[in-house]
């Protein structure tokens, strides 16, 4: 029996960037989207995190051409931060990303957040995606 990758290492991003590409809703509701995205998750020794990991999705038009956990701010577009906690929340369907980052607890620190707004669906649609991944979560979470 293999197990699930654990969230935010490298196997977690490319199954999150082979889930996309096989998505077709997906591909519809991005088909407008350009532009890498780099997704922080912030150290929390408590939860597992002992530093942060990054995982880096170059996005295009609907299509995931590329993800590593490689965290170049450089080549990404947009930078979404959020502690172990949020992170688990969006991912298990209990918080909504736009609330996250209406109450501050995502945060958008690369990337402008009006230019955002058009690709609702398609970030709703890449989250729902992540949720379903199968992950293993580090001990201590």
């Amino acid at each position: 029996m293999t197990l699930a990758p654990e969230l935010f290492t490298a196997a977690w991003a490319q199954a999150f960037c082979q889930a996309l590409n096989a998505n077709p809703r997906y591909r519809q509701v991005a088909r407008s989207w350009e532009g890498a995205l780099l997704l922080v998750i912030e150290a929390d020794p408590a939860r597992g995190f002992p530093q942060a990991r990054a995982v880096w999705l170059d996005l295009h038009h609907g299509q995931c051409r590329g993800a590593s956990t490689q965290a170049d701010e450089s080549r990404a577009a947009y930078v979404l931060r959020a502690a172990p906690a949020t992170w688990k929340a969006i991912l298990q369907g209990q918080l909504p990303p736009i609330a996250a980052i209406l109450r501050g607890s995502l945060r958008l620190t690369k990337g402008n957040m009006m230019a955002l707004v058009p690709h609702v669906r398609a970030a709703q649609e890449l989250v729902a995606t992540a949720a379903r991944l199968p992950t293993t979560f580090p001990p201590g979470w």
